[in-house]
């Protein structure tokens, strides 16, 4: 007899997994690939087609062995899929990596009005072509014969799940995630979507990422060894899917930070209410599962390590002692912000500082080479330190209360250094890290196995535990003194 699963369509921006989790939310047998955009009309385009056809395979191999009663599907946000009068893509789903132009977000802020009225309307900050109503602006403004053939507008997440069971419908974690398209306040499409015309082009229907959208098409169900009464949920974003399991175990007053290529730091809100300082450091709101307002600050943590890292020969074996001896000394400083449109230090340029001499990283990454390999393990304590800072930054401007618990889950909670100077440098809060492993893709098993079993969320969360460590920060010595010389190398005129 088989066992009983849920399975997972986990879509990142470059790997995808389908992972399957038994009753008791244990994974059982996992898949993944790695598929990369590909390049059509000089943009970065979804691969869809493979995405698909490689998940098809997934599932037939997977299906032999499970019974498999639900599929939920999560992904990465900023994408939209733009379907024709037979339910085909009008044109292939664009990339938010790709490159369309600064003429383009010339033209969509002069139609639609200035980034920072944008970013108080929409809650959803300027951070390039990662954003759906950019995508679509660039059919409407630049394609007008395929936009002529739009018949249906549908986020990533909830375009995968149709392409399952040939329905439409949406979800509010997805439409909350940065897009132009949405008004928090009034919960109505906003400006943006109204002038492109895209509130008549997304599915009317909207419910909660694990209400049914459908049972697997049957032709799909034989090709992939699955039951014929296979449901799949509406999805959910892949942010919001870290989130669920703290509010499924009843948290309050705790901020997520999902450390990785990009650090997320989410927190519950009242109100999607932003200040002058917060829209100018790019702080915004996502919606979660139950459609409220999540206050959230980012910054691609991951990449600013590896980037910095590679000036570099050494490896990062930083202990703290050397911490302790670069805080003491206060000569080695690297500035983060290789990303400029969602630096922790906003309008400050990405560098590195030794002995008071500056050198800028996009200089250093055009010269090549490991030209800080003398400074050894100091280096690395210097990069932990000034991480450990981009995220007590982006803590205090996600509305973290002081008292707070702050959960630390991903790639950074194995970074020993990274979390006890965090711990340091935030006395008011209690810091942990958490036993969550793939937490996007256990939070979206969660929807699944709701809608196979029709429980709630408070239900689903008494049959599970997050075991948590909290972090006992050492003596780092003067961490406030090193912030503040810090300051100066971040100040803008």
């Amino acid at each position: 007899m088989k066992t009983r699963a849920v399975a997972v369509l986990d879509v990142g921006k470059t790997n995808k997994k389908v992972r399957l989790y038994d009753r008791q939310f244990k994974p059982l047998a996992e898949e993944r690939t790695n598929l990369d955009p590909r390049m059509q009309d000089g943009l970065e385009v979804e691969p869809t087609e493979a995405l698909l056809e490689w998940f098809k395979g997934a599932m037939a191999k997977l299906g032999k062995d499970y019974d498999i009663r639900a599929i939920a599907v999560c992904a990465h946000g900023a994408t939209v899929a733009m379907l024709d009068q037979e339910g085909k893509l009008a044109y292939p789903v664009i990339s938010y990596t790709s490159e369309k132009g600064a003429e383009i977000e010339r033209e969509f802020y002069d139609t639609f009005g200035k980034a920072e009225e944008l970013h108080y309307d929409t809650c959803t900050p300027n951070v390039g072509f990662a954003n759906g109503a950019k995508a679509l602006f660039y059919v409407f403004s630049r394609k007008p014969e395929v936009w002529e053939k739009v018949k249906t507008v549908l986020f990533y997440n909830s375009y995968l799940g149709y392409e399952l069971t040939g329905n439409f419908s949406m979800e509010p974690t997805y439409l909350g995630n940065h897009n132009y398209l949405w008004n928090f306040f009034d919960g109505t499409w906003s400006k943006v979507g109204i002038r492109l015309g895209a509130h008549t082009l997304f599915p009317d229907k909207m419910g909660s990422p694990w209400d049914a959208l459908g049972t697997v098409k049957p032709e799909l169900a034989r090709a992939c060894n699955l039951p014929e009464d296979c449901q799949v949920t509406l999805g959910i974003h892949d942010s919001n899917a870290n989130f669920l399991p703290y509010l499924a175990k009843g948290y309050e007053k705790f901020i997520l930070n999902s450390t990785g290529t990009w650090c997320v730091l989410m927190g519950q809100s009242p109100t999607p209410l932003l200040t002058e300082a917060e829209v100018k450091a790019k702080v915004f709101y996502n919606l979660d599962a139950f459609n409220r307002p999540l206050k959230t600050a980012i910054f691609p943590g991951g990449m600013e390590y590896d980037k910095f890292g590679a000036l570099t020969d050494a490896k990062d074996e930083s202990t703290v002692e050397d911490v302790r001896k670069v805080i003491a000394e206060k000569r080695i400083f690297i500035v983060p912000g290789v990303m400029p449109a969602a630096s922790a230090f906003p309008g400050v340029d990405a560098k590195v500082v030794v002995d008071g001499e500056a050198a800028l990283y996009a200089e250093l990454e055009n010269a090549g080479g490991a030209p800080y390999s003398h400074l050894g393990q100091d280096y690395y304590a210097a990069l932990n330190v000034s991480l450990a800072l981009a995220t007590r930054q982006l803590l205090e401007r996600c509305g973290g209360e002081h008292g707070s618990m702050v959960f630390t889950e991903g790639g950074f909670s194995n970074n020993k250094r990274y979390c006890e100077l965090l711990a340091a440098l935030c006395p008011d809060y209690t810091l942990a890290l958490t036993s969550q492993a793939e937490g996007t893709a256990f939070g979206a098993a969660l929807t699944a196995w709701m809608l196979a079993e029709g429980k709630d969320l408070k239900q689903m969360g008494e049959e599970f535990d997050i075991e948590s460590t909290p972090v006992a920060p050492p003596d780092f010595g003067d961490v406030a003194g090193y912030w503040e010389a810090f300051k100066t190398h971040v100040r803008t005129s």
